[in-house]
């Protein structure tokens, strides 16, 4: 093969290759002019599901939380009044047993105090012999001088008739009369009785010690009723009644702080006490609770650490709305399918619930559920809306 022939043919692939290429590139732009094109939509307003709840205005009592540590109303130190030897220790005398007003708890030994009583008993009698005697005396004194008819000046009269005499013997009959009564109070003192109804808080006597007029034998304490002071918000004593002579103080609901039970020990306010803690510059108040006859509930301890629940000053006309419904101080409102992003005024707040005063009407539901981004008149759906528009 000749050297000009090797070159015609290179040429000749080389033009080939050119215009198959070229024939590829004019295919490829002519499928891309020729191929259907689709038509841009915009996309479609999708309104968003959402839950609501209607509202409607009522009357509430504003609920406020305190804590608080039980005391007795009344708890006193049992002394002796008089000295002696514990003879017996009554059965009601026991720590944490309870007791009814005159029971007796202690029992001194009496011996003495009967003695005493007796011997103040025979100095009456004597008394009142001596009295007795004067009085016939006077007898005899009156008819001798009304007998002798002499005039003398009234001084001299008495003197003649004894009257002295008669006085001190009266005299002596109220002395002896007093000294039976002292005793008689003595002997009743070596039984050492309940004041009230009520527990014992602890006992330091024991038989066969020698006890004295002050000689302390243990702490008792009411059961009628307990107090506990339960410290609050300086800012929140504005919901709180205290009683006057109008109007009784708020009701309490007491429990254990770590109680989850449904009820509680009922109780009232009592009065603001003077002072507030150190700890936190939180007002005292006192709140009185009875003591329940409910077997079903727990029932207080001294020293036991309550939660007290006041039923404070009641609102009107105001709505009460979850806390999750507040979304800093707006609530979300279903207007007619769309979002209303609406102010409201807080009367009060608290951690289980919200009373609302302005910005609400009845009837109007609220959104209750979370939306990540919400937009005023947004659209918005609920699944009775979506019930309505199916076929």
């Amino acid at each position: 093969m000749s050297e000009q022939t090797f070159f015609k043919r290179k040429w000749v692939q080389v033009g080939l290759a050119i215009g198959v290429i070229a024939l590829g590139i004019i295919g490829s732009q002519v499928l891309v002019i020729t191929a259907p094109t689709a038509t841009r939509k915009p996309p479609e307003k999708t309104a968003r599901l959402v839950s609501t709840e209607s509202v409607k205005a009522g009357d509430y009592s504003v609920s406020l939380l305190g804590y608080g540590v039980v005391q007795a109303e009344q708890q006193i130190t049992l002394q002796a009044r008089v000295s002696g030897t514990v003879q017996k220790i009554g059965p009601k005398f026991v720590p944490g047993t309870s007791f009814k007003k005159g029971n007796v708890l202690v029992e001194l030994d009496n011996t003495d105090y009967r003695i005493e009583l007796q011997t103040a008993q025979a100095a009456l009698a004597q008394a009142q012999s001596t009295l007795m005697s004067e009085q016939g005396n006077q007898v005899v004194a009156q008819a001798d001088f009304d007998l002798l008819g002499m005039t003398v000046d009234e001084r001299e009269r008495a003197l003649i008739l004894r009257k002295p005499q008669l006085e001190a013997a009266k005299a002596s009959v109220q002395s002896a009369r007093a000294g039976v009564e002292r005793a008689k109070v003595n002997l009743e003192r070596t039984l050492l009785r309940a004041p009230f109804d009520g527990f014992v808080v602890s006992r330091e006597a024991s038989v066969g010690a020698q006890v004295s007029a002050t000689t302390t034998l243990g702490v008792l304490a009411s059961s009628e009723a307990y107090w506990i002071s339960v410290a609050v918000p300086q800012t929140d004593l504005k919901w709180i009644s205290f009683p006057d002579s109008k109007r009784a103080g708020s009701e309490v609901c007491v429990n254990d702080a770590s109680s989850n039970e449904q009820g509680c020990h009922k109780g009232h306010v009592l009065s603001l006490q003077t002072s507030v803690q150190d700890n936190g510059r939180q007002a005292q108040v006192l709140v009185k609770v009875p003591r329940t006859r409910d077997k079903t509930l727990q029932p207080l301890l001294l020293a036991q650490y309550v939660k007290v629940r006041f039923d404070g000053i009641e609102l009107n006309n105001v709505f009460k709305l979850a806390p999750s419904a507040i979304h800093g101080g707006n609530v979300w409102v279903n207007d007619n399918g769309e979002l209303d992003i609406r102010p409201v005024s807080i009367a009060f707040r608290s951690a289980d619930y919200v009373l609302v005063d302005q910005g609400l009407k009845d009837g109007e539901s609220i959104v209750t559920s979370s939306l990540g981004s919400p937009v005023q008149r947004m659209a918005i759906r609920t699944n009775d809306d979506s019930k309505a528009t199916k076929p």
